[in-house]
């Protein structure tokens, strides 16, 4: 299956997840669009030098909003031009939060709704959180863009995760920020967690 991993808002830990997630069911990556250096595809292959790493859909050199970057960098692609690899097994990581710019009309929500695919949803603790939270996994409801489950990094706080879990009915994992040191360790429980869930959602 294809799925797509989409953030809350930009730095939430898409890549992390992405990097234990492809480590732990053994899938392909592939970055919609990037932004700046160092790349995330860099830093999934680092961790997990066995996964099959495509090319990015677009690249760019500016670290900032896909539409800024692409008028500075004086390109000329659409957003719905970006194809999606020919992939059994593909997580497909966006950039951004759901409504950051893809281009000057489109943004990551409307790509995903046009190229519909289950999508996990990843979000970090701060403060503001479920506002963030309950907001985007509205507009996913919205658009009929079927949620696999909501991905909570960093450490668990259960009044929180309560609740998202009343309020919404969404399942929630999580997944510890790690290092290069304790990778091993945390994409396999992360798969641990996960495991009887992908096998039920035939992913």
């Amino acid at each position: 299956m294809q799925i797509y991993v989409l953030g809350v808002h930009t730095d939430t830990g898409k890549t992390h997840f992405s990097a234990a997630f492809c480590k732990a069911f053994s899938y392909d990556y592939f970055k919609l669009i990037q932004a700046g250096m160092p790349t995330d595809s860099n830093f999934v292959k680092t961790l997990s030098p066995t996964t099959h790493i495509f090319e990015s859909g677009i690249f760019l050199q500016t670290p900032a909003s896909p539409h800024l970057a692409k008028k500075l960098e004086h390109l000329h692609y659409k957003a719905f031009d970006i194809t999606l690899p020919q992939s059994k097994n593909l997580l497909i990581e966006t950039a951004g939060g759901l409504f950051t710019p893809i281009d000057e009309t489109y943004t990551m929500i409307d790509y995903v709704q046009r190229f519909k695919r289950p999508c996990f949803l990843v979000a970090k603790y701060y403060l503001g959180v479920i506002n963030h939270i309950l907001l985007s996994l509205e507009a996913l409801k919205q658009r009929q863009i079927p949620i696999l489950a909501l991905l909570l990094m960093g450490e668990e706080d259960i009044l929180i995760d309560e609740f998202i879990t009343s309020y919404t009915g969404v399942r929630i994992f999580h997944l510890p920020f790690f290092t290069p040191q304790d990778f091993e360790a945390k994409s396999q429980h992360l798969k641990t967690q996960m495991q009887e869930f992908m096998q039920n959602s035939s992913c």
